[in-house]
């Protein structure tokens, strides 16, 4: 039967399978996680004991972050050692990825939202920056600081109030409500679970477009460093946003037509 006749008369046959990330990927990606965040915290660490300064411990952060966010091929591993269905896979590395992103968007980006319209103040250069180092070391509460403007060692949208900057990262929260939606749909094991993924895939790719471009097509104004700190900013740390939505969007396709074929198709709906 083709699926033009049967949507015509659509009925509920059966529910979702039960989708949870399996006992392996989560393990793995909570040891990466570790691992990666882990090395933030050093970094963080010293700086504050003055053995790392402000430019050297946040980068090596950004570089830690950006290979952190490529997690979810983890769950490519060993699993077919594990006789687990691709869809399976392709759960586990949605759920991966889903979580990597609502991390960095709990961490920093909503926090940076919130924050950083009353925390920074005249940083037009990374000297400015670099002048609040005595600061940062005072306390270890001075440490959000450091964290706030950590980006800024190299792109100075961060802290110089650029209001391009400023309205894409207010998305981040929009993601995190979309992934707890997410995940209550699938806890409820609904058959329109993946559509969250999938219809909001393409945003976060615009979003990175704009983030990278609008800086491009300003000749790099807000770029302190050099090729190196410019791919850092805007390649390096941004092509996960752009390229991984857009996979995710299709394999999760996959698992709702899944879905759909086993709540109101008795046939393949593929």
């Amino acid at each position: 039967m083709k699926l033009s006749e049967q949507v015509l008369d659509l009925k509920m046959v059966g529910q979702p399978i039960e989708r949870s990330i399996s006992q392996t990927s989560q393990k793995s990606f909570l040891l990466w996680t570790l691992f990666w965040w882990g090395g933030v915290g050093v970094c963080a660490i010293l700086f504050f004991v003055g053995i790392f300064d402000f430019l050297i411990s946040t980068k090596i952060s950004l570089y830690g972050i950006s290979i952190w966010l490529n997690g979810w091929l983890l769950a490519l591993v060993g699993q077919k050692k594990e006789n687990r269905s691709k869809l399976s896979i392709y759960h586990d590395c949605l759920v991966i990825w889903m979580l990597s992103y609502a991390i960095t968007n709990l961490l920093w980006e909503i926090p940076w939202v919130i924050f950083s319209p009353f925390i920074f103040n005249n940083l037009n250069a990374i000297e400015d920056v670099l002048a609040y180092t005595g600061y940062m070391r005072e306390s270890l509460l001075h440490m959000y600081w450091w964290v706030l403007a950590s980006f800024s060692s190299v792109d100075l949208r961060t802290v110089n109030h650029n209001s391009t900057f400023y309205t894409i990262e207010v998305y981040a929260f929009v993601n995190v409500l979309s992934t707890i939606y997410f995940f209550h749909l699938n806890k409820k094991r609904s058959p329109f679970r993946y559509l969250v993924p999938i219809l909001s895939c393409g945003a976060p790719a615009a979003a990175t477009f704009v983030f990278s471009f609008s800086e491009v097509f300003a000749n790099f104004v807000n770029m302190p460093g050099g090729v190196a700190d410019t791919l850092l900013a805007l390649v390096w740390t941004q092509y996960q946003y752009f390229i991984f939505p857009l996979i995710f969007g299709y394999l999760s396709c996959q698992l709702f037509l899944d879905d759909l074929q086993q709540c109101y198709f008795k046939g393949d709906v593929r």
